[in-house]
């Protein structure tokens, strides 16, 4: 068996008429470039009628094409791993299964990597999302991480990662996995690759706007400690603050008899200290999830 140059990966969740001519894209690039690859498509627990349609492709390529399908719905990020955990090739490419990028746009990644042989290639797109609020989210957590994590790069899912990079990220450990920002654990040698993106091939995207949210306010709490450090300010400033107003109260009442003012400053204070409670209540609960080792999936079949 001749060994295998390239892995795609692609986990699907909900996706079905964008399956075969995403994978048939892919077929073409590598005959045209001459590379022995394989495709690992990781069924995320999205539909019964995705599951079909990838058996009736492994039924025409079932020497090319590997099909994992998970115990439940654990994530693009946990079944993008699985994907990467099962790979044989010595580069792998991580593509998405909405065929936004089409698979003939990864020959740029692939031609960067030979020109430059960086650790990891990310395709990016050059023209923003219509919604102005995820635009300003994106924008602002990419600053956030761009100023405390020593210059971190926030890539995409559209990804080529050097042999090295895929073995750290299947010997990684934490618990609440983000693929992107672990490989930055890893290496700084990323480069980026602007692609052409096309409308989606079919549905909507799997994320809503509370969803996207959800993932930034997590990324903030699992991979900084900028929380801790926004509190330690304002816990701070707030205590010099009321330390200062007390004192001009407790005058005011002796020296002038006027009404304990004060007071609202205890209330201010009992609020600081229940925001931070409550902020160090998630960091607790991050070391306890660690503890636990939550699996970032589970495999029912695998083809």
């Amino acid at each position: 068996m001749n060994k295998i140059e390239f892995s795609f990966v692609i986990p699907v969740y909900k996706s079905v008429s964008s399956l075969e001519p995403l994978y048939n894209g892919i077929a073409d690039l590598m005959k045209e470039l001459g590379h022995t690859y394989e495709v690992i498509f990781v069924e995320d627990n999205g539909s019964e009628e995705s599951w079909k349609k990838l058996l009736e492709l492994r039924k025409q390529y079932t020497d090319l094409i590997t099909l994992i399908k998970l115990t439940k719905n654990f994530g693009q990020n946990g079944a993008t791993l699985c994907g990467i955990n099962e790979a044989k090739g010595d580069t792998v490419i991580t593509i998405d299964d909405d065929l936004q990028v089409h698979p003939s746009e990864i020959k740029k990644l692939i031609t960067y990597y030979r020109e430059h042989n960086s650790d990891v290639i990310y395709g990016v797109y050059k023209e923003e999302s219509q919604n102005v609020l995820r635009n300003a989210g994106s924008r602002i957590i990419k600053r956030i991480f761009n100023k405390t994590q020593d210059g971190t790069n926030i890539g995409s899912s559209i990804r080529l990662m050097n042999s090295n990079i895929s073995r750290y990220l299947r010997a990684h450990s934490q618990d609440h996995l983000f693929i992107n920002q672990v490989i930055s654990w890893y290496t700084f040698d990323t480069k980026f690759v602007e692609v052409v993106r096309n409308s989606r091939y079919e549905g909507k995207s799997g994320y809503s706007f509370f969803q996207l949210f959800s993932i930034a306010f997590r990324l903030l709490f699992l991979y900084t400690s900028i929380p801790l450090k926004i509190m330690i300010v304002v816990c701070t400033i707030s205590s010099a603050a009321s330390l200062g107003l007390a004192s001009y109260y407790i005058y005011q009442h002796f020296a002038l008899g006027k009404g304990l003012g004060f007071l609202v400053l205890i209330v201010i204070a009992i609020s600081l200290i229940l925001a931070s409670i409550s902020v160090m209540g998630i960091f607790l609960n991050r070391i306890y999830s660690s503890r636990v080792k939550k699996p970032h999936y589970a495999i029912k079949m695998k083809l």
